[in-house]
């Protein structure tokens, strides 16, 4: 998910001023330099440290979750994967927003995996919700669109057997 501009200009410019002080500092010395310009740079340079540190930490943090899920679906341990999806979900959720391609695509696959767990009223309206946005979003020919109908298609007969889950991720 790209960041608005206004992000990107305000980290840049902050990066920029904190590299210019440590460079004037490093050139002219620390008398050079006046201390709240250093005690400025240093906090700026503290924020934006934890920041990405923050960020990355989250994204390995999701990362092993999505890992988790799908590992679980492929040992057919649905309810720790519809437990990781989930989580992974509201994430997706938080970061991305709840049209995002890949959100639809990981909800998608959280409904599929809560028809293993039995829980056919839940993973069919979480299915619905998820077709509309992807009709809105995505568009009726898209790949992930035809998928989520398939599986509304195939499951709307509750005496049909549920299909594997689908591993599209692979």
């Amino acid at each position: 998910m790209p960041l608005p501009p206004a992000v990107v200009i305000g980290v840049a410019a902050v990066v920029l001023y904190t590299a210019g002080v440590g460079i004037a500092v490093l050139v002219g010395g620390v008398d050079a330099t006046p201390e709240w310009m250093r005690e400025t740079a240093f906090w700026l340079a503290v924020v934006v440290g934890l920041a990405l540190v923050g960020a990355a930490s989250e994204w390995v943090t999701n990362f092993w979750i999505m890992k988790r899920a799908c590992r679980a679906i492929k040992a057919h341990r649905f309810r720790d994967a519809s437990i990781d999806l989930q989580l992974y979900v509201e994430e997706l959720e938080k970061m991305a927003g709840p049209n995002d391609p890949l959100t639809l695509r990981w909800t998608s696959t959280l409904a599929h995996v809560l028809l293993h767990r039995g829980q056919r009223m839940r993973a069919m309206a979480l299915l619905a919700l998820v077709i509309d946005d992807q009709l809105s979003v995505l568009g009726p020919n898209h790949p992930d669109t035809r998928r989520s109908l398939r599986l509304l298609e195939r499951h709307m007969d509750i005496t049909a057997p549920i299909a594997p889950v689908e591993a599209w991720w692979r």
